[in-house]
């Protein structure tokens, strides 16, 4: 019997480790955790925006937050606070950033409602913008984590905005650039920005534009068949410039033209960011030999070609 009674007790206190009680919430207290939360304001506001952390559990939650820089806006570090208790994430710093603070604590079954996570975005002009991955943690269970992409925008809003409320409500579709209510000619669902292409924290597909496939879409691959990519290169043998004419048009995010040697090693890399063109890449750097260069969409060479430099 005691054996029995340790064990039902092991997987209780197994089962609350495992639990996932942390919530990353908006300031309106909605869930945004999983997925990517868009903010398009004035510089002013931007700077001040708070976000509330929840907890599901019968227990207080001490938490840390983290923050990975993706894009950033012109001289702009980014603020984590904690009440008044405030710290600088360094913009240009691709690995996580950490903060902790005694303040920091969920109550049970609340919110944490003093969090702070904003640019200094008072400098920006209008299309300005920010990108950063949040993360708070369970300081006492660090696999109990909700994680959001947020992106800042100074002025605009989404593609697809008919009625210019700055979110996607009715029957709006994001991606909507000609704001006709369906996703037609090159526009893509899923495509905030209205950029042609699915963007770090946008996903194909998602027409309601939270960052996650939920409610009925279907996600898109995007993939590309070989016969769906013009890829030549030339001179070839060559010296010094070697030109590179590309179409990828049913591609749903920028290609990346890619020079490596025999033994897999990249000596040269380039995001292509139309669907359709020219570049040039100087090859005077590169030890006479043998090279391939392909062309790269989805992190997949769709595209090879041999190349000999002289």
């Amino acid at each position: 019997m005691i054996k029995k009674i340790l064990f039902v007790t092991a997987l209780a206190s197994a089962s609350a480790l495992m639990a996932q009680n942390i919530e990353l919430k908006d300031a309106s207290n909605n869930n945004i955790g999983g997925g990517t939360y868009w903010i398009y304001d004035n510089a002013t506001n931007l700077g001040a925006t708070k976000f509330h952390v929840g907890n599901n559990s019968g227990t207080a939650i001490t938490f840390d937050a983290r923050v990975y820089e993706l894009h950033n806006g012109p001289n702009s570090d980014l603020q984590v606070c904690f009440g008044t208790a405030c710290y600088i994430a360094n913009a240009g710093v691709s690995a996580a950033q950490n903060y902790s603070d005694v303040a920091a604590v969920a109550p049970a079954g609340g919110v944490y409602n003093d969090f702070k996570v904003a640019p200094f975005s008072g400098q920006w002009a209008t299309g300005n913008f920010a990108k950063w991955r949040l993360v708070v943690v369970d300081v006492a269970n660090p696999t109990d984590t909700s994680t959001a992409c947020v992106v800042w925008s100074e002025g605009g809003t989404f593609a697809g905005d008919q009625n210019g409320n700055k979110i996607v409500d009715g029957s709006e579709i994001a991606g909507d650039v000609d704001l006709n209510g369906i996703i037609d000619g090159n526009e893509l669902a899923g495509d905030m920005n209205g950029s042609g292409w699915i963007d770090v924290c946008e996903i194909s597909g998602d027409a309601n534009g939270n960052g996650k496939i939920d409610n009925g879409e279907v996600a898109s691959t995007g993939e590309l068949a070989k016969g769906d990519v013009g890829f030549d290169v030339y001179p070839n043998p060559v010296a010094d410039n070697l030109t590179i004419r590309y179409a990828v048009e049913g591609a749903n995010s920028p290609a990346v033209v890619e020079v490596y040697d025999v033994l897999g090693q990249i000596m040269i890399s380039r995001t292509v960011n139309s669907r359709k063109g020219q570049i040039n890449l100087n090859v005077t750097e590169l030890n006479a030999g043998v090279y391939f260069c392909s062309i790269k969409v989805d992190d997949k060479a769709v595209k090879t070609k041999r190349v000999i430099v002289k």
